[in-house]
């Protein structure tokens, strides 16, 4: 990538612009506010609880059905209400490292070359 390459009409040299959109790209997570790693570390403990409480609702559910003799029927109903939650879940969690970590790699490949994050 050179200085002469454009994206969405905007020269790759301009700092701001690629900073407007990863702001955009990362949604939730805050450019400037506290360090990447932290913010996601929040979002992986989010994720677990969101893994974790479906789950132990989920036992439940299956054992209110062992209770009456249909333990199969109780699984089955736990994974169908559940499974799509945590799954979804994870998957978000996923792309938003991979943005983030996208964003690190731009910004230190940005920073070696000379020209500093912030100033146009």
């Amino acid at each position: 990538m050179d200085e002469h390459d454009f994206r969405n009409g905007a020269p790759v040299d301009d700092w701001s612009a690629r900073e407007r959109y990863w702001r955009k790209k990362l949604g939730r997570l805050r450019l400037g506010a506290e360090p990447l790693a932290d913010q996601l570390a929040r979002y992986r403990r989010v994720t677990w609880m969101l893994t974790a409480v479906p789950a132990g609702i989920g036992i439940m559910i299956v054992g209110l059905f062992t209770a009456f003799g249909r333990p199969d029927v109780g699984a089955i109903l736990a994974v169908v209400l559940f499974l799509p939650v945590v799954s979804i879940a994870w998957i978000d969690f996923w792309m938003l490292s991979r943005r983030a970590s996208r964003y690190q790699l731009e910004r230190e490949r940005r920073e070696r070359t000379g020209s500093t994050p912030g100033r146009t």
